[in-house]
Order: C-alpha cells, then sequence, then structure tokens
C-alpha cells in the first residue's frame, strides 16, 4: 500500500476510544471524519513518555494554530498491547 499523503482520504476502518461517560465506543474512521478536515496521527503507545511528551505535546501546542488553517478535528490514535 502506498504511504498516505496530505490531502488523501485514508482507507476506513474503526476506531474505538472511551467517551466522557467512560462508555467504550466504536466508530468508522470515515463516519467520525465525514465532512471535516482531520489530522490524524499514531503513536505506538499512549503512556510512553516518548509519546505522550514529545509527539502528542507538539500537536496540543499546535492546535489553535491547526484548528484556525481549517483544521477541524485532531485525533491521535495509538497500540497498547
Amino acid at each position: 500500500m502506498a504511504p498516505i499523503a496530505v490531502g488523501d482520504f485514508v482507507p476506513d476502518g474503526s476506531i474505538s476510544f472511551f467517551d466522557d461517560d467512560d462508555q467504550l465506543q466504536t466508530v468508522s474512521v470515515h463516519s467520525l471524519a465525514a465532512g471535516k478536515k482531520v489530522i490524524l496521527f499514531g503513536v505506538p503507545g499512549a503512556f510512553p513518555p516518548t509519546c505522550s511528551l514529545k509527539y502528542v505535546n507538539g500537536f496540543i501546542e499546535k492546535a489553535e494554530e491547526l484548528k484556525s488553517n481549517a483544521v477541524d478535528e485532531i485525533i491521535c490514535f495509538s497500540g497498547n498491547w
């Protein structure tokens, strides 16, 4: 499979997350991003310091700037095994 480039549509798949009520929700990538400009990035693990401090903080720090440039959602996913 070719790498995904800026502006490409990503293949559909499922993403699971805990909502504000701590209930597990599962949605498709396409339904989550429907009609939106989305930045979707992944890190190898949610809790290792390199992932949470280095990668995620950069997106948090730039969130307002990104959203002012027509980005609707910034979504981070991780795999914890």
